[in-house]
């Protein structure tokens, strides 16, 4: 029986965690409605306007600022920004 991940996989995915940034996570097309999520009363996150180079900022107090990049290409996150992309993921409405 093929292994569902190979050990290549494996080796890929812990060189990228230990990174601490995730390259193409977030599709830029999907940062209004992520925004949108962490914005709702259930989250208490407070958008900001990004600066030069980020798709989107958030703050909420107690918590480091939340600063999605965006190089021209590909979004660039941080291993929280990732925590809340998926949990994100777990609980949005396709609607």
């Amino acid at each position: 029986m093929k292994a569902a991940i190979t050990r290549q996989e494996i080796k890929k995915m812990e060189c990228t965690a230990e990174r601490g940034r995730w390259v193409g996570l977030i599709k830029l097309g999907d940062i209004p409605a992520f925004a949108h999520w962490l914005s709702d009363e259930q989250h208490e996150w407070t958008i900001q306007s990004p600066d030069v180079s980020e798709a989107l900022r958030a703050y909420k107090p107690g918590r480091p600022v939340l600063v999605i990049h965006y190089d021209g290409r590909h979004t660039v996150c941080t291993r929280a920004a990732m925590a809340l992309w998926y949990t994100f993921l777990c609980f949005r409405e396709d609607g």
